[in-house]
């Protein structure tokens, strides 16, 4: 892992490229301020000095480096190709979508790492998902995702702008978008457990939505 409260892209790309070549990864998750970093000049920054390196990450509102919870950060992960073998997609125009087509993204990405792999086991293999936090479209995307996974794990959540509300970006492998989704399927002989929380605690009282107004 590493990470940074500097502004200057081309220095720390620099630095995942020389990390990436060490440990020959061929994956990155990465997750950035905006405060800190332009998204477009981060993937520029990564095609210009990680070429070969793949990658996905988003915006967000606070990031989890080794010191713990921190902000206006830019925090890279990478992954060993001798442990990990990775296929993303990025899914754009959530607005205008239908989940069928979403469903048959994911189902043709399961089925690009199975042909890389040779195999698929549920116990070997977890996905995670980028999306939109702007998008309000979460929720059935996330649906139509698991229709595409079936039992293959999900994790993931929503990225984010620094709790600005205002436009939040995604990057995949030289593209940088926003309305969109980024899943990403990692197999790996290293175990693993998923794990979740949450902080709604369940009462009594049942709720009856009788008449709404969305808008």
């Amino acid at each position: 892992m590493l990470t940074t409260d500097e502004p200057d892209a081309n220095v720390f790309t620099r630095a995942v490229a020389a990390e990436a070549a060490a440990i020959d990864a061929g994956f990155a998750l990465l997750f950035f301020s905006q405060s800190l970093v332009d998204a477009a000049a981060l993937s520029d920054a990564l095609k210009i000095n990680a070429p070969a390196l793949a990658y996905a990450g988003c915006s967000t509102a606070g990031e989890i480096t080794p010191r713990g919870l921190e902000e206006g950060q830019i925090l890279a992960l990478l992954l060993p190709s001798a442990s990990f073998s990775v296929a993303s997609t990025m899914v754009d125009s959530l607005s205008s979508s239908g989940m069928d087509r979403i469903t048959g993204e994911v189902g043709a990405l399961r089925r690009s790492l199975q042909g890389r792999v040779g195999y698929e086991r549920t116990n070997t293999t977890f996905a995670l998902c980028f999306i939109d936090g702007l998008s309000y479209a979460e929720e059935a995307v996330t649906s139509a995702i698991h229709w595409g996974l079936d039992d293959i794990p999900l994790i993931g959540g929503s990225a984010g702008d620094d709790l600005k509300f205002e436009t939040t970006r995604l990057i995949s492998n030289g593209k940088v978008a926003s309305d969109c989704a980024i899943i990403v399927l990692i197999t790996t002989e290293i175990p693993f457990r998923v794990f979740k929380t949450d902080n709604f605690v369940p009462t009594d009282e049942k709720l009856v939505v009788t008449a709404s107004d969305p808008d």
